[in-house]
């Protein structure tokens, strides 16, 4: 006979495995003005409150979210920078994902995409608070 602690242990290991972000590391980085600091915490919370969590400094992240600003001239130069090194890394392991998003983002997705299509997700100021659905509609694509 099961018990009723054995029920709820068997439960939350289904639901567990349900979440398949459980255990997968991220990195957020910023590039641009002091409003990109804030979303960016903001999108760190988000991730971590959906089971992702903050790698290491010097470890590859699982997630790699590059938050850009269209004011700041030098922000879009360090975003393809950024985009051309993420590439080869991403080559070497699988199941990496790539999140470009912020207002730079937003005004020129469709540039983005045609640049660097390896990018998993682009998004916009509107729907940060979307990222880690956005992230795990990409994984499943």
């Amino acid at each position: 006979m099961t018990s009723e602690a054995d029920t709820r242990n068997d439960v939350a290991s289904m639901i567990a495995a349900l979440d398949t972000s459980h255990g997968r590391t991220f990195e957020v980085r910023t590039f641009g003005c002091q409003m990109n600091v804030h979303d960016s915490q903001r999108m760190t919370g988000s991730l971590e409150a959906a089971g992702y969590v903050k790698a290491e400094p010097g470890h590859p992240a699982d997630v790699v979210v590059i938050n850009t600003c269209a004011v700041r001239e030098n922000a879009d130069n360090k975003l393809y920078g950024n985009l051309g090194q993420l590439a080869a890394i991403k080559r070497t392991q699988p199941g990496m994902q790539i999140a470009v998003g912020g207002c730079l983002a937003q005004k020129d997705k469709s540039t983005i995409i045609d640049k660097a299509p390896w990018v998993d997700v682009v998004f916009g100021t509107h729907n940060m608070g979307s990222l880690p659905a956005l992230l795990e509609r990409s994984r499943h694509n």
